[in-house]
């Protein structure tokens, strides 16, 4: 798992809180390159599941329903329970829910599986500044390189 590298006490990436220990929206750079924000989860959200990042720092699974809502798209790393409190990874080399067969190198996209990303393609749901290293032989969590990744609504041509 990928650590902190900014001089905050108390971050501990792989935990979540029923009470917040940080401001929601806190943000720490890890030492994969990336970073991770502090969130509160509206739903529970599995490990590895692809969120939706609201703009009140609120993150619940990703879906294609949903992603319109989205500021951007963060990779919980641990489990966290509705209402509870944690950190979702932004950037750098988070390892993400995907689909059976989800190829590497590849645009990749929401679903309607919340919290789970394919390489088949879905109109306005394109996460964009994703891509898999590896392939799925089966539907599991596969590392990516995350470059801030969002949404982009309104992409049509792939």
């Amino acid at each position: 798992m990928t650590v902190s590298t900014s001089n905050l006490i108390g971050v501990a990436l792989g935990y979540s809180d029923t009470t917040a220990q940080f401001n929601l929206g806190t943000t720490v750079n890890l030492d994969d390159g990336g970073q991770a924000v502090y969130v509160k989860a509206a739903s529970t959200v599995s490990t590895y599941a692809a969120v939706s990042v609201q703009v009140d720092n609120n993150v619940v699974p990703l879906t294609t329903t949903n992603s319109a809502s989205s500021k951007a798209v963060g990779f919980a790393q641990t489990s966290i329970a509705s209402g509870s409190y944690g950190w979702v990874q932004l950037g750098g080399k988070p390892r993400v829910n995907v689909l059976i067969a989800c190829q590497p190198n590849v645009p990749l996209f929401t679903t309607s599986t919340a919290g789970s990303l394919d390489d088949a393609t879905v109109t306005g749901g394109l996460v964009a500044g994703l891509v898999a290293t590896t392939s799925a032989a089966s539907a599991s969590a596969v590392t990516c390189i995350a470059g801030y990744p969002h949404v982009a609504t309104g992409v049509v041509g792939f």
